[in-house]
């Protein structure tokens, strides 16, 4: 009998924990397998649930961990304590951390847990480079800890059980990254599921098995896959692929958030002349993706969108024949950190550059449309100005770096060269169609094709309380109720942070 275990580190995400019990489900009754669950129950002292340590809210997540579970697989599956298996006496002291990159950059057992550890953070703050100090240092050893910790016990559970596989969901975060990696590194198949949205609080599951969601390597395979869906006329996928490309242009929805809806069409702007040679240069929102890995920092030209930006108007400074045209991305809008407003000097320093900020009514495919040329560090606009036939400079990551729809300098000479001479558009009309089908319609690569879920239904219900949204999770019921169950939850976690100690504070500073 094959054996799988199931880790997580809370109730709370209920989304999240059903998408694995509902695969944990299939597993025992579909695939005949042993199943084994491991949760937190108390091991983290904070987590990406309960970012300061509330008491309460740890005490809440403890108390229906297992009843959740229990409830929804059965009594058959074997729960493991991650505390028993703990053995270690590592301490907060012995870390020594005197900057955010020793942070980053933290490796235990060939293990990068520092990459988890900010991620987490910067997904909580959208901070960067949170400054480390006598305020801040104790939340950010504890981090490393906890992974430490959690390597040390996972390790052994290991060693017990000796599983055919391991699951569990994202693995970007410090939570599960370090069982990623472990496990990787025994070379057991992990298998880390996702959701995609299809509608309204509507979502269907992914798997992506030894590899992180985010890595691009590791989505290739999809672009074919879609493309070669026996399911779908190839006539039809050529229109959802047009389909994507045409609706992001005129702002409706297209498999992401929606930027230029609201902005006004035809408007350039005021300094405009169009007798220079025009580049227009989209920077990406650089927290979504800074701390993903090594992947996405060894594929981008420099180390920093901003460093990168830097580079290239103070090369061409003194050039009056050319103008930079910075369109700032919509997501940095309420950023405060200086990754984000240290971009409008770049105007003040430069007399050929122009910020072009997220709230100023300028449609970007206004700018793409009357461009010579286009820079971008990986955001989905690079491959659009490709498709709409504009040269497009690629800096950075992105999900189509290896797909050869746009110019990619390897070296400062090759960034030099680009930038001066006259570049044609590439044109690539395939792989144009597969990216606009990848990014518009995933459903090919959904486990369940018919019915979204199987056994348990991880789909969320919105309930209102006092004027407040709060989220239901149609597989956790109080008394045959979801929203009883989703108003007490709430009105404990609330009570929890009025009446309840925080065993941390969130630092905020940056470097």
């Amino acid at each position: 009998m094959k054996k799988e275990i199931y880790f997580f580190y809370s109730s709370l995400p209920g989304a999240m924990l059903g998408v694995l019990l509902d695969q944990a489900k299939k597993a025992m009754i579909d695939e005949g397998k042993k199943v084994y669950f491991v949760m937190c129950e108390g091991f983290f002292s904070h987590c990406l649930s309960n970012p300061k340590g509330n008491i309460g809210i740890c005490k809440l997540c403890k108390s229906q961990s297992r009843k959740i579970i229990f409830e929804n697989l059965s009594k058959d599956i074997t729960f493991l304590q991650l505390s028993d298996y703990y053995k270690g006496s590592h301490k907060k002291e012995d870390i020594i951390l005197k900057k955010a990159q020793d942070v980053k950059k933290y490796v235990y057992k060939d293990i990068e847990i520092g990459y988890g550890v900010i991620s987490s953070y910067i997904h909580l703050t959208r901070n960067q480079l949170p400054e480390i100090n006598n305020d801040s240092i104790k939340y950010f050893q504890n981090q490393i800890l906890q992974s430490k910790q959690l390597i040390d016990a996972f390790e052994n559970v290991i060693d017990d059980i000796k599983p055919d596989e391991i699951s569990s969901f994202n693995g970007r975060f410090n939570e599960i990254k370090p069982v990623f990696e472990l496990g990787i590194k025994k070379n057991i198949q992990v298998n880390l599921y996702e959701f995609e949205n299809i509608g309204y609080k509507k979502y269907a599951k992914v798997v992506f098995k030894n590899t992180l969601p985010h890595s691009i390597k590791g989505n290739r395979w999809k672009f074919d896959y879609l493309w070669n869906d026996p399911n779908l006329l190839k006539s039809k996928k050529i229109e959802l692929a047009k389909e994507f490309y045409y609706n992001k242009r005129n702002g409706i929805a297209a498999g992401d958030k929606i930027y230029v809806k609201g902005t006004t069409t035809g408007k350039l702007p005021n300094n405009w002349d169009e007798k220079k040679k025009n580049i227009i240069l989209f920077n990406s929102s650089e927290d979504e993706y800074v701390s993903i890995g090594k992947e996405w920092e060894d594929l981008a030209l420099f180390e920093s969108q901003y460093e990168g930006l830097k580079y290239i108007f103070n090369q061409h400074k003194d050039n009056n024949e050319i103008h930079f045209y910075l369109r700032v991305h919509p997501n940095l809008k309420n950023v405060k950190y200086k990754y984000h407003t240290k971009l409008y000097n770049f105007q003040e320093d430069y007399n050929n550059v122009t910020v072009i900020s997220p709230s100023e009514d300028i449609n970007s495919y206004d700018l793409l449309d009357v461009s010579d040329k286009v820079i971008i560090f990986g955001s989905t606009i690079g491959l659009e100005a490709s498709y709409w036939g504009k040269p497009v400079i690629l800096l950075g990551c992105s999900w189509y770096y290896y797909e050869n729809v746009c110019y990619i300098p390897k070296s400062l000479e090759e960034l030099n060269d680009l930038l001066t001479k006259d570049l044609q558009p590439i044109k690539n009309e395939e792989n144009f169609l597969k990216l606009g089908l990848f990014f518009y319609h995933r459903n090919a690569t959904y486990i369940d094709r018919e019915t979204i879920f199987k056994y348990v239904d991880f789909n969320i219900t919105i309930c209102t309380i006092f004027g407040n949204e709060i989220f239901g999770y149609n597989y956790q019921k109080l008394l045959g109720s979801i929203k009883l169950k989703a108003i007490v939850v709430a009105i404990i976690k609330l009570l929890s942070l009025y009446l309840t100690s925080n065993k941390y504070k969130l630092p905020i500073n940056e470097e």
